[in-house]
């Protein structure tokens, strides 16, 4: 039966269909990822005013029998308009996007994560910061990241200063012991203990945390790397862009 839809979503995606429409995809925290075509959209002001990244309330038309939706209104709550208008923060809401579609169950905790990250980058909170906490909380959110606290493959207790490697048969941060990759993924103890605070405090409050710009920047390269190796040639953001050296 075709029907109207309502729910909270952030536009993940817009794309081009044909010479005047356009395909949204729609992040929500009860439908999860879902296509919504906007007819027309290529001359529609309307259209204009539902951006890449913003959140709202949607209202749309589902048919059924071809597993489609449309757009029927929108009551924009979060613009976001600012992460267009800086390379940095495209990359990143980019990088986070991706991720999300990534994910095999996009749901309500992911969603939350996804928004907060997106609102920090909006406040300029520092794009590197906003990166490394979201990937951090991604991961663990997915059981990928194995923790800080003790070795996920031998299961002894890291030692306060012991270094870190990376278990590639596991796909988990590991201890030396235990590293099967060459020792190239090494985590240092001052940035194994950040990222294990940061996994231990809520999202907004991990920003807060107290750490200089060379050790961000380390952390930052570090993180970026480690999603190479958890979805290797998959992540488009990292391969294109002012990030792709990384």
């Amino acid at each position: 039966m075709e029907r109207d839809v309502k729910s909270l979503a952030s536009v993940i995606k817009s794309e081009k269909k044909g010479e005047r429409d356009r395909i949204l995809t729609l992040f929500s925290p009860s439908m999860g990822l879902f296509p919504v075509i906007v007819y027309g959209a290529q001359k529609s002001s309307k259209a204009l005013q539902i951006p890449l990244y913003c959140e709202g309330n949607f209202s749309v038309y589902h048919m059924p029998e071809h597993n489609r939706y449309s757009l029927k209104d929108a009551d924009i709550i979060a613009d976001r308009h600012v992460l267009l208008e800086d390379m940095d923060l495209m990359m990143a809401s980019s990088l986070f996007s991706e991720l999300v579609m990534l994910s095999k169950s996009p749901d309500a905790e992911l969603y939350r994560l996804y928004v907060d990250a997106l609102d920090a980058l909006c406040l300029f909170q520092g794009y590197k910061r906003v990166a490394i906490s979201f990937i951090v909380h991604f991961l663990n959110l997915f059981g990928i990241l194995g923790g800080f606290d003790s070795c996920p493959v031998c299961q002894r207790d890291y030692h306060e200063d012991e270094i870190l490697g990376y278990n590639v048969t596991e796909g988990v941060v590991c201890c030396l012991a235990c590293d099967d990759f060459s020792q190239t993924m090494i985590l240092p103890p001052n940035a194994r203990k950040f990222l294990a605070r940061t996994l231990e405090l809520p999202f907004h409050d991990s920003l807060q945390l107290n750490i200089s710009s060379a050790q961000t920047d380390r952390i930052f390269s570090y993180v970026l790397r480690l999603l190479k190796i958890v979805f290797p040639s998959r992540i488009r953001t990292l391969e294109t862009g002012l990030w792709n050296t990384v």
